[in-house]
């Protein structure tokens, strides 16, 4: 006798259980929270229109960064728009986290290639900052932009392991709810 069991059936009894439960009560967004999304995407552009002001500036890229490394600096932060984009419109929180995991997977990729291309420039940045203050911020320097790099990208891999696995298991909450309603209906 063959035993079968789809993910949400293999989730139950599970320490994440009530986790996922949950995740799958908050499926739908609020009209507050879709704002925020809206939010989170005129943050990016301005983040980013920073960033153009301070590389027109002199400041952050080494003489090396070219057209290739823009696109791919420039194009995985404005990634970041497309979950916001997806969970305000459709207003679901778990179509989102699919996005957040791609573009999890963009920055972990081109954050490798920054590793290994190093085309930044932080030993001057503090010299944006007012008089008083530069002295306090001369530390941050390109060894510790890398190493704070280094950091994000194993954060940000162990949250696609996390957000891919929350991601199935949600989606099979979600399709074991939808089909229990049906039968009911039935």
């Amino acid at each position: 006798m063959e035993c079968r069991m789809n993910g949400a059936e293999a989730a139950r009894g599970l320490p994440w259980e009530g986790h996922v439960g949950r995740e799958a009560d908050r499926e739908v967004l609020r009209a507050g929270e879709r704002a925020g999304n809206v939010v989170a995407i005129a943050f990016i552009i301005f983040f980013v229109a920073l960033l153009l002001y301070l590389q027109g500036r002199g400041y952050i890229f080494s003489e090396e960064f070219n057209e290739l490394d823009a696109v791919l600096f420039y194009g995985s932060i404005l990634f970041g728009i497309i979950p916001n984009v997806v969970r305000a419109v459709t207003a679901r929180r778990n179509l989102g986290r699919l996005f957040d995991i791609i573009g999890s997977l963009i920055f972990i990729i081109v954050a490798a290639y920054f590793l290994t291309n190093f085309h930044f420039n932080f030993d001057n940045l503090y010299l944006i900052l007012p008089d008083g203050i530069q002295d306090s911020f001369q530390w941050f320097n390109n060894a510790v932009f890398r190493v704070l790099l280094e950091i994000a990208m194993v954060i940000t891999a162990l949250s696609v392991v996390y957000s891919s696995v929350m991601y199935v298991l949600v989606r099979n909450e979600l399709r074991r709810r939808a089909s229990a309603v049906r039968g009911q209906a039935l």
